[in-house]
């Protein structure tokens, strides 16, 4: 049975090369079907049974520099889309390193691109590409203009939600399963946005002291952040807690320091899941930066089979469990 969906029009321009105002010429001459839904305009795409995305949206989030978190967003981004989901990444830090680290280059992405876009009320920016072979992952880049969104966020009525907002209204929420917001390693006005931006939290806890304690803090402003989407309505009072996912890193079995640190992470388990441990592994996630590639592709088998059980504890987190996109449509 052959369903119909409504893509984006961007994601339509994206899909066939022809420039967005062009299509927009051809939806005012009536020379284009199409479907205006609040701001934004839809082309209705017809599929052998085209499945409507999941929608379920995650943020990548820490204080703590250091921890791994930006190349978990792109390795465990990497990982669910090499399993056929479709997998949109969101570069919220204006360093830029999730951009970088695939393959794009940051001093090329127009401020038009990124997510001020959304600040200055523009909507969602249409997604990139990132050049990967084999596996599809799209991704909207970051540059370090986006730092002006520090300063315009606060002006805003209901700024801290802006980018929750915009993902409810552009109609990514229904083209992709998993969106993974990688925010700045602070607590300013970007981080917040891309923090209430989702359904919870993914957080990469370094196994050191220091990782742990920095893990403290993150507890304590997640339920603020809690607080604030129940208030507003955007969660329902029985959520589960907003740290979804701790994700251990940079672990070395060798160093009794660590050992201790995963003993304290087992300890708050009962806070949020708590996935298998990232090693400890510094040349090849250089090498991956070096390349702009996931981790994946340079590290070995063993590396790889780590990543493999972070997506099914993600799965599971998610309640999706391990099954094919075409088991949970």
């Amino acid at each position: 049975m052959r369903q119909e969906r409504l893509v984006p029009l961007r994601e339509y321009a994206r899909r066939t090369g022809i420039p967005e105002t062009t299509l927009r010429l051809y939806v005012r001459e009536g020379r284009l079907h199409a479907v205006r839904l609040g701001r934004y305009w839809y082309i209705p795409v017809e599929g052998e049974g085209a499945r409507e995305g999941l929608g379920r949206v995650f943020t990548l989030f820490t204080h703590a520099g250091g921890a791994g978190k930006t190349s978990l967003a792109r390795d465990l981004g990497f990982e669910l889309a090499s399993r056929g989901y479709r997998v949109l990444l969101i570069d919220a830090d204006p360093q830029a390193n999730l951009t970088a680290w695939l393959g794009l280059d940051p001093s090329e992405v127009l401020d038009g691109e990124t997510l001020l876009s959304v600040v200055e009320g523009r909507g969602l920016p249409g997604p990139k590409e990132a050049p990967l072979e084999g596996v599809r992952l799209d991704l909207i880049p970051a540059n370090m203009n986006l730092a002006m969104a520090e300063v315009v966020i606060p002006t805003k009525t209901l700024g801290m939600v802006l980018l929750r907002t915009a993902l409810m209204e552009s109609g990514v929420l229904e083209a992709y399963d998993f969106i993974l917001i990688d925010s700045p390693p602070s607590l300013g006005p970007i981080a917040g946005m891309a923090a209430l931006a989702g359904e919870g939290l993914v957080v990469p806890v370094e196994t050191s002291a220091k990782g742990v304690q920095a893990l403290k803090a993150v507890l304590e402003v997640s339920r603020d952040y809690q607080k604030t989407l129940r208030s507003l309505r955007f969660l329902p009072a029985d959520a589960p807690p907003f740290v979804r996912l701790l994700v251990p890193t940079k672990f070395d079995p060798r160093t009794l320091q660590d050992k201790r640190a995963r003993a304290l992470l087992e300890e708050i388990a009962e806070m949020a899941t708590v996935s298998p441990a990232l090693g400890y592994r510094p040349a090849p996630y250089k090498e991956a930066i070096d390349r702009g590639l996931p981790v994946q592709v340079v590290g070995d088998e063993r590396l790889r089979e780590e990543y493999r059980a972070l997506g099914d504890a993600f799965l599971r987190m998610v309640g999706v469990d391990e099954g094919k996109p075409e088991e949970v449509s």
